[in-house]
């Protein structure tokens, strides 16, 4: 099966300081630095939206992956790949923000096909997303493991939700909400608490029931996902 993530089979790479990344790594040398990313892509106004912090003011929590700016390496639709580029991740959006050259917020409006962080100052390091699966084509995914049957994603689903208050306006915050999938056959698995729901996934496999009886597997939790689906692209 086609592999559906662009980084995890080749991970390791020598980073030498924030924003700048060896020659080795995915596809041979990725040199491109965030202002080749600018300059080539965001030129173009129509390729950028504009972006007005005023409607998150009233708003509790954040729809960001992290409060902070982060760099990036970046590939686009057309599998042009940028390293060094300083992002935020919007997943109430579903948009990757960037500052232009005055310093301005801006949204990407081109579609950004993977995206890994490469902040060694970040927890997040190494962390992969990627979009075009589902039915929002934009929403990001992040990728947990990859291999040569199926893969597992996990979507950060961001909304806005109004809570009641008295004697006050009503309060609206940011509530998020991890959601699991299985990629396999070229279709994605939403995760099901009974696993028996998801045996047609792995096409009946004997030897994926045995393990799923043997582990008292739960197939909505993280951790006992990606046991899954490593075992079952181990052989």
């Amino acid at each position: 099966m086609k592999q559906i993530f662009f980084i995890l089979s080749s991970f390791l790479y020598l980073q030498s300081s924030v924003g700048q990344v060896g020659s080795g790594g995915l596809h041979g040398s990725l040199n491109m630095n965030s202002g080749d990313f600018f300059l080539i892509n965001l030129k173009n106004a129509t390729n950028v939206d504009a972006f007005n912090p005023d409607i998150y003011a009233n708003v509790e929590g954040s729809p960001y992956l992290s409060p902070d700016w982060l760099y990036a390496r970046i590939k686009l639709e057309d599998n042009s790949s940028y390293d060094s580029v300083l992002v935020k991740v919007n997943f109430y959006e579903s948009k990757i923000h960037f500052r232009d050259e005055n310093g301005r917020e801006k949204m990407v409006a081109i579609p950004v096909k993977e995206l890994e962080i490469i902040d060694y100052r970040s927890p997040l390091n190494k962390s992969v997303y990627v979009s075009g699966y589902g039915e929002d084509k934009n929403e990001f995914y992040q990728a947990i493991t990859d291999g040569k049957k199926a893969g597992l994603l996990k979507k950060m689903k961001v909304i806005i939700k109004e809570h009641k208050v008295f004697n006050a306006p009503p309060q609206k915050k940011f509530e998020t909400d991890a959601i699991y999938y299985i990629y396999a056959n070229k279709s994605l698995y939403e995760q099901a608490k009974n696993c028996n729901n998801l045996i047609g996934v792995f096409n009946n496999d004997a030897k994926m029931i045995k393990f799923i009886s043997s582990n008292d597997v739960k197939c909505n939790k993280e951790k006992d996902l990606k046991q899954l689906v490593e075992y079952y692209n181990s052989y």
